[in-house]
């Protein structure tokens, strides 16, 4: 398996993280998540961040439905403690298992993709990349994209590259949370937005974001055409990546959709978004859940609905 290395690899050392949110509507969660059934018990699911908010209740929803479902987390503790939570959950008919999963860390991923292969030879239906982080408030620095990036975008890509081959051919589908908050109008650069917008492959989008860290490095972002969004940039090239990585496995009949769960009331939103972590659940679940008729992939949905990039 590849994992595609950042070319920038200074050392930085970056405080410590805390989030913002793009703001959404509040939204009034619907159900059911799908029409009709195609999964049954030995069905398997991974859901990344998926020790709290909103990949937590991805997690559960998915259990309840009687889905295998693999609890990926960074720290141990925190991913066997919802592990529990989830297994014994009202409803919880799924196998649910932990797995420690730190997507900045290569060897990690590897681990866990070597893992996947050896247990479930069968493959995934469905991953969830939830896993995310941004700084809170008005942070910004080299630094610090480093670090969002790293995690946001970066990480997903290389997690999704590692995973990509035990995804069973014909109706598998990969959910990548993102947000609005990276919608190609943050761009203040009409060139660079085009640039990246028609980026048609994982190293070229991947150059782009190692080009918006050495931009800030070298002080010279705004005046590139970068805006000063490090979680913004980070979730645009991600919503970009899921449409490269869809056309790729299209071929093989497996879903790629990115989506925006809304302004949730999250530890990443400091608590303060209008929409619970379960309702901002709802749109990766119904894209985890879709029917294979309603086949799509390489679009970008918000409540259910898609939404321009």
């Amino acid at each position: 398996m590849q994992i595609i290395k950042r070319i920038l690899t200074n050392n930085f050392a970056p405080d410590s993280l805390n989030v913002t949110a793009a703001k959404s509507r509040p939204f009034a969660m619907a159900k059911p998540y799908y029409g009709e059934k195609w999964w049954d018990d030995k069905s398997v699911a991974v859901v990344t961040g998926a020790n709290k908010g909103i990949g937590f209740e991805v997690a559960r929803e998915l259990g309840k439905c009687g889905i295998t479902v693999i609890v990926a987390a960074r720290q141990q503790q925190l991913g066997e403690e919802a592990r529990d939570k989830i297994q014994a959950s009202p409803g919880c008919s799924g196998k649910i298992i932990f797995h420690q999963l730190d997507i900045t860390d290569a060897s990690s991923i590897i681990r866990f993709a070597s893992w996947v292969k050896h247990e479930f030879p069968q493959g995934l239906d469905i991953v969830v990349n939830n896993a995310g982080m941004a700084f809170k408030g008005n942070t910004f620095g080299a630094a610090e994209a480093l670090t969002t990036l790293d995690t946001n975008f970066f990480g997903t890509m290389n997690f999704t590259e590692a995973i990509k081959p035990s995804l069973r051919d014909v109706f598998s589908r990969v959910v990548i949370v993102s947000s609005r908050a990276g919608k190609s109008s943050i761009i203040p650069g009409q060139a660079l937005r085009k640039e990246i917008l028609f980026a048609s492959s994982k190293e070229e989008i991947g150059r782009l974001g190692e080009r918006f860290i050495e931009d800030i490095q070298n002080g010279k972002h705004a005046q590139e055409g970068w805006p000063n969004s490090m979680y913004g940039i980070s979730k645009l090239l991600l919503t970009v990546y899921s449409r490269i990585e869809a056309k790729e496995l299209e071929p093989r009949q497996v879903m790629v959709n990115a989506c925006c769960p809304g302004w949730c009331k999250t530890d990443m939103s400091s608590w303060g978004g209008p929409k619970t972590a379960l309702e901002g659940a709802d749109t990766p679940l119904w894209l985890a859940l879709r029917t294979p008729s309603q086949f799509v992939t390489g679009k970008f949905f918000g409540e259910r609905m898609e939404v321009d990039v």
